[in-house]
């Protein structure tokens, strides 16, 4: 009879800490917008006055993001091996859906949301996952041939670039550069010869990221508030001059939770993008490196996961998934913190919003799929010794 092993209590634990700070700083972040705000919301209108508006559909977001990651842990990891063709295809399939000119799938100037019912989901999260699972299953398959040029690289390389160009058409070009910098960690974490990757991605990307700055004077625009914030903070700066105020006043004890003041309607997207100002403001450095030490083990809790498998598919899996969540952060707080132009992605498991909260935690429940799998392997070995 085959024995099915126990998910790492250690990975789930880091996951219920995010989550539940997560849901604690939405409180906070969001409640004077929600109380106060006059907004239309995925094609819902809103007009203030209950303060927990946001609190409760986070929870919401949480308690569905539940049931999907433990029907994630509870699926070998075998089932998206053999059916990643399949998943990969759905998830291309919802890029192009949202693109059709005849739905209603704007929001906020991009074309990635697709309505279902009361929900809206943002198709370019799933994708990312979906393409995760197409390179592992697809280098794993290859093996040492994934080194070759015709035959190895390119395939994965042209899904690659069709997931990346569908997603900056949208336009969503932080999620596409995140999709990008996963795609290109798991090809070399693969074997993929370098000489050949940076000599296929680089002429092509440079050219497009250029022409994109010239058509889309939005962008620029907002690169140079990048480099000089200050020069027009009554304008495109201002998201990025209210962050520094509010991380230079929390100092290093912080303000206290609840205290914080830009949250005040002068930063934008507080709950949202920018919810790790709001981290700043009200724990201080003390609080935020805290919590930035609990973001870490969780990462390096789920790569050493990845590294104990001894399934290749299943570890380019996880090092994908790990990556994806990792880099999300770091352009998330880089575009807080003024270190990378503001790109508006969500802070994993922390900011407000359904999909990237949803993703994140299947993408765990994948990781703890894997974790079972290692540790019945662990088990098996040990009775096996025993018994010789």
């Amino acid at each position: 009879m085959k024995t099915r092993g126990v998910p790492d209590f250690l990975l789930l634990f880091l996951t219920a800490l995010l989550i539940g700070f997560g849901i604690t700083m939405v409180i906070s972040s969001s409640s004077i917008f929600a109380y106060a705000g006059q907004f239309t919301m995925h094609g819902c209108q809103y007009c203030g006055g209950d303060e927990l508006y946001f609190v409760k559909k986070q929870i919401t977001w949480v308690g569905l993001g539940i049931v999907a990651m433990l029907v994630a842990m509870n699926i070998p990891f075998s089932f998206y091996k053999k059916n990643f063709l399949l998943i990969s295809l759905i998830s291309f399939a919802l890029l192009v859906v949202v693109l059709l000119p005849w739905l209603d799938t704007e929001a906020n100037g991009a074309r990635s949301w697709l309505k279902l019912g009361p929900a809206s989901l943002q198709t370019s999260e799933f994708a990312k996952l979906g393409l995760i699972i197409y390179l592992a299953a697809i280098i794993a398959k290859k093996g040492e041939r994934f080194r070759q040029f015709k035959t190895g690289l390119i395939p994965p390389l042209v899904m690659t670039g069709a997931f990346f160009l569908l997603i900056a058409q949208q336009p969503d070009l932080g999620t596409a550069a995140i999709l990008l910098g996963t795609a290109g960690v798991m090809m070399i974490c693969g074997g993929a010869n370098l000489k050949h990757l940076f000599l296929l991605t680089m002429p092509p990307f440079t050219l497009f990221f250029l022409s994109y700055l010239t058509l889309n004077p939005h962008a620029l625009t907002r690169i140079q508030s990048f480099l000089d914030p200050w020069s027009s903070r009554l304008g495109t700066g201002w998201q990025l001059s209210q962050s520094y105020y509010a991380l230079a006043r929390g100092g290093i004890s912080g303000t206290g939770f609840g205290q914080g003041i830009q949250k005040y309607l002068y930063l934008p997207e507080a709950h949202t993008d920018f919810i790790f100002a709001v981290i700043g403001e009200e724990l201080g450095f003390i609080g935020t490196t805290l919590f930035l030490l609990i973001y870490l083990s969780f990462l390096l809790r789920g790569l050493f996961i990845c590294l104990k498998s001894k399934d290749t598919f299943a570890s380019l899996t996880g090092i994908g998934i790990v990556t994806m969540i990792g880099l999300q952060a770091l352009v998330n707080i880089g575009g807080a913190t003024g270190s990378i132009p503001i790109t508006g992605v969500p802070l994993p498991f922390i900011s407000y919003g359904g999909s990237s909260l949803l993703v994140c935690m299947i993408g765990t429940g994948i990781l703890l799929s894997v974790s079972r799998e290692v540790n019945r392997q662990k088990t098996m070995e040990l009775l096996q010794a025993k018994k010789t």
